[in-house]
């Protein structure tokens, strides 16, 4: 009976395994399109831009790095950068 118990906590186990890696696949794949969508907006909100570069952070990988991850923060900051660009030189006006 020892047993049983022993097999189905391990079972139970890797089902939660399983279940926690594929919620987490999900998760980081909302955050990518996320990302790809406000790149091809022509005036993304600054508030959702920030919000999707620290998802994007937060889901990149601690040890193992996500490179499109890393680009897709990259080329959100540029953007950002140019966003800050322009309405500093719309105020001058």
């Amino acid at each position: 009976m020892d047993y049983l118990v022993f097999i189905l906590l391990i079972l139970f186990l890797i089902f939660v395994l399983i279940l926690l890696s594929r919620i987490d696949q999900r998760t980081r794949n909302k955050w990518r399109k996320s990302a790809y969508d406000l790149l091809e907006m022509e005036i993304p909100d600054r508030e959702e831009v920030l919000k999707t570069i620290k998802h994007l952070r937060l889901y990149g990988g601690r040890i193992r790095r996500d490179k499109e991850s890393q680009q897709l923060i990259s080329r959100l900051h540029e953007r950002l950068d140019a966003m800050g660009k322009t309405q500093d030189s719309e105020r001058e006006k």
